[in-house]
């Protein structure tokens, strides 16, 4: 009994600190149709960081905002790590599409013109190909803010528990923050392509400014305050303690549909 008691107390405290520390008035992305995401991050030198930026702006930002206008895609962003690992990205940016196809269509223009500079003087690149079916937004024209990603492993042997589980005990919180302001886009994300475990899920929040996620965070332990025995026994069946990956950055350039 002990243990089992310990083993809730740890599991609360993962997800409290995760999601405190944490993307039509409204546009209906709230599941009803695959919202497809490419994630590309690098590994800039420090000394590089305004170059690449730089460099970013003159060569990505017009295919996505072509992008963007023609219904392409549905949002894009740019982003830059605030908190920094010895290993881990510095600068990265991400679009999204309702089809494989336009995810494609993108990345081919952005190829076009060969490795950029910015790209050239990176030491580390990674990839994602995410496809998301629980998100809701609101409509950005050159918004900025934070960016928030924690990801965790669902149960291998029954992944979309996570995603249940999420939808029932906090989607509804998510809701009421979007509505208030305290945050511009929220979604569950899996990986379509996979390049780490096939369980993995994760919590992508886009807030407006630091102050969003001051509110989202009181938000969030508000509810996990009002979860009974038997929710939060229903959120440790869905997870794999100690699995969590967290991404902390500042979005600076965003757009959304």
């Amino acid at each position: 009994m002990i243990k089992r008691t310990i083993g809730v107390a740890v599991g609360l405290m993962a997800l409290t600190l995760a999601l405190l520390i944490t993307p039509t008035a409204s546009s209906q992305m709230d599941g009803v149709q695959p919202v497809y995401t490419y994630v590309s991050q690098f590994q800039v030198p420090r000394a590089n960081w305004a170059a690449f930026a730089e460099d970013e702006e003159k060569t990505f930002l017009p295919v996505v905002e072509k992008g963007l206008a023609d219904g392409t895609l549905v949002s894009y962003s740019t982003f830059e790590s605030e908190v920094h690992t010895p290993d881990g990205y510095t600068n990265g940016a991400a679009w999204s599409s309702t089809s494989i196809a336009g995810i494609l269509k993108t990345l081919g223009e952005l190829r076009k013109g060969g490795p950029r500079a910015g790209q050239v003087s990176s030491t580390k690149h990674e990839d994602y190909f995410m496809v998301s079916t629980v998100h809701h937004g609101t409509t950005v024209s050159n918004g900025s803010g934070y960016l928030r990603v924690i990801c965790s492993n669902a149960k291998a042997e029954k992944p979309s528990e996570f995603t249940a589980m999420v939808k029932k005990l906090l989607v509804p919180t998510f809701e009421d923050q979007l509505k208030k302001g305290s945050a511009t886009f929220y979604g569950i994300d899996e990986q379509y392509v996979n390049t780490m475990a096939p369980s993995e899920r994760c919590v992508v929040v886009m807030y407006p400014n630091a102050e969003g996620i001051d509110k989202w965070a009181t938000a969030i332990n508000e509810t996990l305050a009002k979860w009974s025995p038997a929710e939060r026994e229903e959120y440790l069946h869905a997870t794999v303690l100690d699995s969590r990956r967290d991404i902390m950055a500042k979005v600076t350039h965003y757009a959304s549909k």
